[in-house]
């Protein structure tokens, strides 16, 4: 029996090393796909005969690179910290600690709530829900594939499937479903077809109403408890897909039969078209799915998509680098449809980490990414950047992390409401002053007394 301690070693051994040579090509990977986005860029710099800007500082990335990841400016001990580092990867380092951290989950959760159902708040418990559900999709990486099918097929209470709210927020509304999802996860314009015939791209009206029958078996019936005096309230609801429903196109009799985009009909029973639409709109075959997520993700990072608008997927709006685009979704594809594989290689690029100063040669560059694109702040982003630059946080040591985290949306939700233009529909972006926005964060915060002794006090800076 004594060999067995010299086999488990051996055994051990060799595990380590597959793990080690699985990492090592793992990250080769990404350094490759990296790379090639460079390459490609590079080329089209070449070919329009633009010279690239240079790269940023180390406090111009290092501040990036934290609004784009946690939606607000870094620490004064994490810029000091950064700036001491000499390692030569230490930017790399930066990424792959934030991707993933508290401040990253938090902030890409209220990104993708506001991607799924806008800022609208009638129903701030069923909103909190979703965006519960949210956060655990990203804190355990969900796959993008699944994380879709999650939503688009969501079934069951929704006290157990929060993903369910989704639906829900749109009043499991055939029509109001297809076209949020086929410009969310489709990247097109197919809520222009509604009426009428689309007037620049090839989708008809018959097209949105075969892909709004997906959505005509939707039921849901509530769930009630009863609260603290014995009354019933509605605490969730249960949804399911029934044998029965239809759509018809406004105008007419016939009924509408559920068809793909691209021409098929669909053969599931009524009770698993869902389903049946999740697996056809993430398909490794779909020509819209992963390009559009890489274009959203790209322009967030980037200040502008290879494709503009987000939702203008054909032939009006061409893509600026159609090859990077589709080795950009290929390798997304490949690699698991991986949201933070995807947001290493771009963040790790030449492109994304160069100066937004522009020289002679790439001043009037708007779509070939010379230089960084100066991007505005969005309404949160300037929020929680301004409570990092007042010291907020800080002044409320004695507030737990519940009471000061719901002290926050509250206060967030009176900024938003005091500088919205109207459109509460995804990306905003904060088009006031320094001196509009202290206003702002005085008026909704009257109550906190040493909040306002800290705006109040000269010399502060919020920039």
């Amino acid at each position: 029996m004594k060999p067995l301690p010299w086999i488990v070693l051996s055994i051990s051994i060799c595990f380590s090393l597959v793990l080690f040579t699985f990492s090592a090509a793992v990250e080769g990977r990404i350094t490759s796909s990296t790379k090639q986005v460079d390459r490609l860029i590079d080329a089209k710099l070449k070919e329009q005969g633009i010279q690239s800007s240079k790269p940023s500082s180390d406090v111009e990335f290092l501040r990036r690179v934290h609004l784009d990841l946690t939606g607000k400016i870094p620490t004064v001990e994490e810029v000091v910290d950064f700036l001491q580092d000499g390692s030569k990867n230490k930017r790399e380092k930066e990424i792959d600690e934030l991707i993933g951290d508290e401040l990253y989950l938090d902030y890409w959760t209220r990104l993708w709530t506001n991607w799924l159902i806008g800022r609208d708040d009638t129903d701030p418990e069923r909103r909190m829900a979703l965006q519960r559900w949210v956060y655990g999709s990203l804190a355990r990486n969900m796959r993008y594939d699944q994380f879709v099918t999650a939503l688009v097929a969501a079934e069951g209470n929704t006290e157990e499937n929060a993903a369910g709210n989704y639906l829900l927020h749109y009043d499991l509304s055939p029509v109001d479903l297809t076209a949020h999802i086929s410009r969310l996860f489709l990247g097109l314009p197919l809520q222009c077809a509604q009426c009428h015939d689309h007037k620049t791209e090839a989708w008809y009206q018959e097209d949105f109403y075969a892909l709004a029958a997906f959505f005509a078996n939707i039921r849901h019936q509530p769930v009630y408890a009863e609260d603290e005096r014995g009354d019933d309230q509605i605490v969730g609801y249960i949804l399911r897909d029934v044998p029965e429903g239809e759509i018809s196109i406004p105008g007419t009799h016939e009924s509408s039969m559920p068809r793909f985009l691209d021409g098929k009909l669909c053969n599931a029973p009524p009770t698993k078209r869902r389903l049946a639409l999740s697996d056809w709109i993430t398909s490794q075959d779909n020509p819209y799915f992963s390009h559009t997520i890489v274009n959203r993700v790209w322009a967030h990072f980037m200040g502008r998509g290879f494709v503009e608008p987000l939702d203008g997927f054909g032939e009006a709006h061409p893509p600026s680098h159609p090859e990077l685009l589709d080795g950009l979704a290929k390798d997304f594809v490949i690699h698991g449809y991986d949201l933070r594989y995807l947001m290493r290689t771009i963040l790790n690029t030449r492109a994304y980490q160069r100066t937004s100063e522009t020289n002679k040669d790439n001043r009037d560059d708007e779509i070939y990414y010379s230089y960084a694109y100066i991007k505005p702040l969005s309404a949160e982003q300037f929020f929680y950047s301004m409570l990092e630059a007042t010291g907020f946080e800080r002044l409320q040591k004695r507030r737990d992390r519940d009471q000061l985290e719901a002290m926050k949306r509250n206060y967030l939700e009176r900024f938003i409401f005091l500088i919205k233009n109207g459109e509460m529909e995804e990306i905003e972006a904060f088009q006031g002053t320094v001196r509009r926005s202290t206003s702002c964060v005085a008026i909704f915060s009257a109550r906190s007394n040493k909040l306002n002794d800290i705006i109040a006090a000269p010399g502060v800076s919020c920039v």
